[in-house]
């Protein structure tokens, strides 16, 4: 396969795609999941994050170095991207159990699943 054509391959962020190097046949699928990387800002997402940002180790870096030491309490938010820096991304969430209980801070885009647009 061309390299300029896998390299633009390699941008698609709005489905996982499969493809053979040794053919010049490529099927882009539909998806309906929401990845990560394709997040929009000033849109509306629903996630559930993982554990790992929930219940911290003692060895994470992501609430001291990125978020003022602020942990969200909850594990599902629904939250407006603001900002988008390499692997990480801003978000000012709502959660969804305690509509009254806001977070603001960073996170990295491998650290939570994307439920759904609202």
């Amino acid at each position: 396969m061309n390299d300029i054509v896998k390299s633009q391959l390699a941008k698609v962020t709005a489905t996982e795609l499969k493809y053979d190097d040794t053919t010049t046949h490529i099927f882009i699928p539909k998806s309906l999941k929401i990845l990560n990387g394709a997040l929009k800002k000033d849109q509306i997402y629903r996630i559930k994050l993982y554990e790992s940002v929930t219940n911290p180790s003692s060895d994470s870096s992501l609430a001291a170095n990125w978020n003022n030491n602020r942990v969200p309490k909850h594990s599902e938010y629904y939250i407006e991207v603001i900002d988008k820096l390499g692997n990480m991304i801003k978000i000012n969430g709502v959660a969804v159990e305690d509509q009254t209980d806001n977070f603001f801070g960073w996170l990295p885009v491998d650290s939570f699943e994307v439920l759904g647009k609202e």
